[in-house]
């Protein structure tokens, strides 16, 4: 029997070594594969996506709801595994409603075999879709429905963190956040020190309140002055007394934070917040204002910016309202009067005296700014 020669046997066993290396490869990037296909749930009509490296909620609302503005939707409905829209991770199972995905999506393969196109459902007309006309006696048509975007309810979260108006110079005999609890060994001036979540601070209470262990107070620094309507406060973080000494001094800690907690910052009783779980009801003649402020005052304002509305707590506005944005003009730098039209949808997430402060949940048109108009399209019962 002929010997092969030493670099035939080689050659032979690395084609051995690659072959199986390549049936390996071969069955992980499949089982890899199907893990990350999309699955239709029948039992609860939903899509499910396994997010993979790479994947933003940006992404998905694009892949599946054709529409990347509509990224909250997903968020909102997977708060129980994403705590964090900004962050996603690999491994995650992320849910869609059947009703709302592109159809060419919900046809997926299982076992083999397609399951069965599933068609979005159809939208029902607006209240001005039916022809109600506007103050100025011309047709208002809707662009945006209200139904388009409804988020189911308001968070906790959304309201605690909220800006909301007030009156100038913000709240009265305003508490304080005083010391760090904790000495830094290097010396830093007060305007530098921060406070970060689960630290310790001592705090002067709001005059004319008896502290109690486990009340709980929200920090703010002070935004924009809207002139002859009041001051933005704008929340950095809820804090709770966990001790109380002599002098109307308490010791707190940082359990919530929504922006840098510093010290100096001013203090205000925390109102529990309670989340919205209901829907509003729409109405066919809503209350009329304006756009006071768009906050932080973004270049394009988008969904999720805060928006601060004209009604009041005195009108009767409450939160989960909704109301329609409404464009009037021709575009951003012409002012020539145009058909009115819906440029976005916003909700209701707190209501002061002053003013009511809104969540953009989407909109069509680019322009958002103070001064547009503004009607009410959906109120809570």
């Amino acid at each position: 029997m002929p010997i092969k020669p030493v670099d035939a046997v080689v050659r032979d066993r690395r084609r051995i070594v690659w072959t199986v290396a390549a049936l390996i490869s071969f069955v992980a990037l499949a089982r890899c594969a199907s893990a990350q296909a999309p699955i239709l749930n029948d039992s609860t009509r939903e899509v499910t996506h396994t997010v993979k490296t790479g994947d933003t909620l940006w992404d998905l609302a694009q892949t599946y709801l054709k529409n990347p503005f509509r990224w909250p939707d997903i968020f909102r409905r997977n708060t129980d595994i994403v705590k964090n829209p900004h962050w996603i991770y690999p491994g995650e199972v992320i849910r869609i409603p059947v009703s709302e995905v592109r159809p060419e999506v919900a046809t997926q393969l299982r076992g083999g075999n397609v399951v069965a196109r599933v068609s979005t459902s159809s939208r029902p007309l607006t209240v001005f879709s039916s022809g109600i006309r506007s103050a100025n006696n011309r047709v208002f048509n809707e662009s945006v429905t209200p139904d388009k975007y409804r988020a189911p309810g308001v968070r906790a979260g959304e309201i605690e963190s909220a800006p909301y108006l007030d009156r100038l110079g913000g709240p009265r005999d305003a508490g304080e956040i005083r010391a760090g609890v904790d000495r830094p060994a290097i010396s830093t001036s007060a305007a530098d020190a921060r406070a970060q979540l689960k630290d310790q601070v001592y705090i002067s209470l709001p005059k004319g309140i008896t502290p109690r262990l486990g009340d709980s107070y929200l920090a703010y620094t002070l935004g924009d002055e809207i002139e002859d309507v009041g001051q933005v406060v704008v929340p950095t973080g809820i804090l709770r007394i966990e001790s109380i000494g002599a002098g109307g001094l308490a010791v707190a800690r940082v359990v919530r934070q929504f922006g840098e907690v510093r010290l100096g910052q001013r203090l205000v009783s925390a109102e529990p917040a309670v989340a919205v779980t209901r829907a509003p009801h729409r109405v066919d003649v809503g209350l009329n204002g304006k756009v006071l402020l768009v906050h932080q005052d973004p270049v394009l304002a988008s969904v999720q910016h805060y928006v601060l509305l004209s009604p009041t707590s005195k009108n009767g506005v409450a939160v989960g309202d909704e109301f329609s944005l409404i464009s009037e003009t021709m575009g951003r730098e012409d002012p020539t009067p145009a058909p009115a039209i819906s440029a976005a949808i916003v909700q209701v997430v707190k209501v002061t005296p002053y003013a009511s402060t809104a969540i953009i949940l989407g909109h069509t048109q680019p322009v958002i700014k103070a001064g547009m108009p503004v009607r009410m399209t959906a109120k809570m019962p």
